[in-house]
């Protein structure tokens, strides 16, 4: 039977063969810039195959998903021995050229940058289709609609240019920006509007900071995501089942902030916020590597407590931080939440799944090319083969900021080993920060007048962190030759060691003149965290003298007395000082000091804190010609606020005391405030206690506060909001919040990277002025920081 079934398909097969049709050729008519060669590399079926409707059914729907015509025709016809398929094609014409006409609050990048999101941008020299202008039409709406603009209409004209080629221009009409005026919450929502209207993200009642914000353009497409905000804060105040209506949107008339009036709208939102719950019974289940205490304590829920969702995300989050600080990485916390509503209460408990332990197995960098890899390392807190904490990792990356060398490049990339995923491996990115800094300068600052400079400095001198300083500055009040050198790592332990020399001239005007020569040696250690240990030893010979500047800084202000001149007897000051007068002096002192910083940059800080003491102590055992000690505590923090925008604020406390036989300090130890290194608004070294000639005789303690609101404007300006408050006075003095110097104004500040110090234009407001006839107000130009 098999060798029949097979004789019969040997016999018939070619008759099949022979009867089905073939594919003689293939035509392609109508086209212009589409090569037929482009037209067949789209068929399924070729010249000498065999016909099939089907797969010319199935080409015709490939041709025109290609976009290239706007009207595909295929005809059939005989041939001598097949088919001949005549493919007649109408080319849809080219984009030339693209125009979007914008208006002020929509610009043409938006455009184009929220297009590519969409995938619907559309480059020139492409072939046109309806439906991808219409993509681009909706999506130009829906981003008017999100800026506000919901009453914005786009209008498209096509242009001919030259053979089937079109401009396209994009006329987009913005209308009037609609803002919120009113948002009305209806029914019983049993929490204060403001706390409600703080939940928004979007579609916030107009004011002056939701104005600057740009959060007040009424946005319909984020209505739904602050309503689930809103419910998310009435859940943190304990109203579990809280319900929120379909909210009604009205037009309304309403005066703006600058009192014109305007058309916005008044969101009306119904609330039923229902019963407020309390905690019930608190769980914690699946502990094994921590005690059920310690865990207990991270959840800030007791019994009988309003229900929040804020507490509880809180404990989750210091649950889950305080597994990975200890290497579970891969811990879970879930929270499962049981209400019972006879009682009113949430029954919660916590369930943990902990995970393996994770291991630092790989750390690499990658970026450096000459800063050592060892210089990068010895500052990771965390070592290969460690239990992989967290904290310690971010702790690590810290210290790499601070070190001024290099800066991260993105987030490190953290990822388990495929073998074993409990062994982890990290690649930590960085780029090489400005290395060497050569500057020839010359210009005006409150310090140093006019003066021109010269330098050269290095954070890296050989790779390993070495920092190497050469300075020559020449000025109408200030002249420096200096040349230092700093080891951080010295034999390779973590304790730097280093020197500066210096030959100094600086003129204090209306006060006196000094010169300096000497060397300073220092040493350095960490302590332990972040806290680290300094001390300095000086010898400084100085030689002091009456003040000979020929400019009118400080017309009438007077100084400190000596023996003579301008301070001596019969001058302005008028009070003789027999032990520290005009003359020459050898000052030894040695300087103990220690500080903790968490401040994440040296250049841009935005987040951290500094605490610092430190303690001058000249004379005695030191020998030299004066005897004092000069503590100084100071303390800096930042706080990161609206996107890339901080606040910081500075504290510095400082007295002087003598140990000599006799009650009496160097004048040239004493403070004497204002500047821009103390209170901006006021002039160097005008702040302090004065005689009753007025001469400022300098303060033997010293109390300055410092805060800064930072803006960044774009690229490497700043804007800066300061306050700055402060005052000098002598030992029987105190300190009075009324009696306080204080300056307030904008600062304009250029950071240049490549100089690693800031330019500063300051505009300030003083409270009080030195002399009668002086302005409040006060501009000037400087180069540094305050603090």
């Amino acid at each position: 039977m098999k060798k029949v079934i097979i004789g019969f398909f040997l016999i018939f097969i070619p008759f099949f063969i022979y009867g089905q049709e073939v594919v003689e050729r293939i035509e392609i008519i109508g086209n212009e810039r589409v090569t037929p060669e482009t037209i067949k590399y789209y068929l399924t079926f070729r010249e000498g195959d065999y016909y099939s409707a089907d797969l010319i059914r199935r080409d015709f729907k490939v041709l025109w998903a290609t976009g290239f015509f706007s009207d595909i025709r295929i005809d059939e016809n005989e041939g001598q021995y097949g088919k001949i398929i005549v493919i007649t094609v109408q080319e849809n014409p080219i984009i030339r050229d693209i125009v979007y006409k914008t208006g002020k609050k929509v610009k043409e990048d938006d455009i184009i940058d929220r297009l590519k999101e969409k995938d619907a941008y559309l480059l020139p020299y492409s072939y046109y289709s309806e439906h991808k202008i219409q993509r681009i039409e909706s999506t130009i709406k829906e981003l008017l609609a999100e800026k506000g603009l919901p009453a914005g209409k786009v209008e498209t004209q096509i242009n001919r240019q030259g053979q089937n080629e079109l401009e396209i221009v994009f006329e987009i009409n913005e209308g009037p920006r609609v803002r919120v005026g009113e948002i009305v919450f209806e029914g019983e929502p049993k929490l204060p509007d403001s706390s409600l209207m703080a939940a928004f993200a979007e579609n916030k009642k107009h004011g002056v900071v939701a104005w600057i914000t740009g959060k007040d353009a009424f946005k319909e497409a984020d209505i739904a995501a602050d309503l689930l905000l809103l419910k998310e804060k009435l859940q943190e105040y304990g109203y579990m089942e809280a319900h929120i209506g379909e909210p009604r949107f009205e037009d309304m008339e309403k005066r703006s902030i600058f009192l014109s009036k305007q058309p916005m709208k008044r969101i009306v939102i119904p609330i039923e916020a229902g019963y407020r719950y309390t905690v019930g019974e608190v769980v914690v289940e699946g502990l094994k590597f921590f005690n059920a205490q310690f865990i207990r304590s991270k959840i800030k829920m007791q019994e009988g407590d309003i229900y929040s969702t804020k507490v509880r995300e809180t404990a989750v989050e210091d649950i889950g931080e305080a597994y990975r600080d200890y290497g579970y990485l891969f811990a879970q916390v879930r929270p499962v939440e049981k209400l019972d509503p006879k009682h009113k209460k949430v029954n919660v408990t916590f369930m943990i799944f902990e995970g393996e332990v994770a291991f630092l197995n790989r750390l690499e960098f990658k970026g450096n090319i000459f800063t050592k890899d060892k210089v990068i390392r010895r500052e990771m807190v965390l070592r290969e083969g460690d239990r992989f904490s967290l904290s310690m990792f971010r702790d690590s990356l810290l210290r790499l900021n601070q070190l001024g060398l290099v800066e991260l490049e993105g987030e490190p990339k953290i990822q388990p080993n495929e073998e074993d995923p409990t062994q982890i491996d990290v690649m930590v990115s960085v780029t090489e920060m400005q290395r060497n800094n050569i500057q020839f300068t010359a210009g005006y600052s409150g310090y140093q007048g006019t003066f021109i400079s010269l330098s050269y400095s290095t954070v890296n001198f050989l790779g390993a962190g070495e920092r190497l300083e050469l300075s020559l500055s020449y000025g109408s009040r200030y002249k420096n030759y200096s040349f230092g050198f700093t080891e951080p790592y010295f034999l390779d332990l973590p304790i730097s060691v280093g020197f500066n020399s210096h030959d100094m001239f600086m003129a204090y005007p209306g006060l006196y003149n000094q010169r300096s020569r000497g060397i300073d040696f220092s040493t350095g250690s960490r302590i332990f965290g972040y806290w680290r240990g300094n001390l300095v030893y000086s010898y400084n010979n100085m030689d002091l003298s009456p003040y000979e500047g020929d400019d009118d800084y400080y017309p009438g202000y007077g100084g400190y007395p000596g023996t003579g001149g301008i301070g001596g007897i019969g001058g302005i000051g008028g009070n003789y000082n027999p032990y520290y007068s005009y003359g020459n002096y050898h000052i030894s002192s040695i300087t103990p000091g220690i500080f903790r910083s968490t401040i994440d940059s040296p250049l841009t800080p935005s987040r951290g804190s500094l605490i610092s003491v430190s303690a001058k102590f000249a004379g005695g055992i030191l020998g030299g010609d004066v005897d004092m000690i000069k503590p100084r505590f100071e303390f800096t923090k930042y706080f990161p606020t609206y996107k890339r925008q901080a606040f910081g604020f500075h504290v510095e406390y400082s007295f002087i005391h003598s140990l000599a036989d006799f009650d009496e300090v160097p004048y040239w130890e004493r403070f004497y405030l204002g500047g821009e290194r103390s209170i901006r608004g006021y002039n160097i070294y005008t702040v302090g206690p004065r005689d009753e000639n007025g001469a400022n005789v300098g303060g033997v303690k010293s109390l300055v506060f410092n805060a800064e609101y930072t803006i960044p404007v774009g690229g490497p300006l700043y804007t800066i909001l300061f306050f700055d408050m402060g005052n000098a006075l002598l030992r029987p003095q105190q300190f009075n919040l009324n009696e306080m110097y204080a300056s307030a104004g904008l600062e304009l500040r250029i950071f240049v990277p490549a100089l690693r110090v800031p330019f500063r234009l300051i505009f300030a407001y003083n409270n009080r002025t030195i002399y009668r006839g002086d302005s409040n107000y006060a501009f000037r130009f400087a180069i540094g920081t305050t603090f």
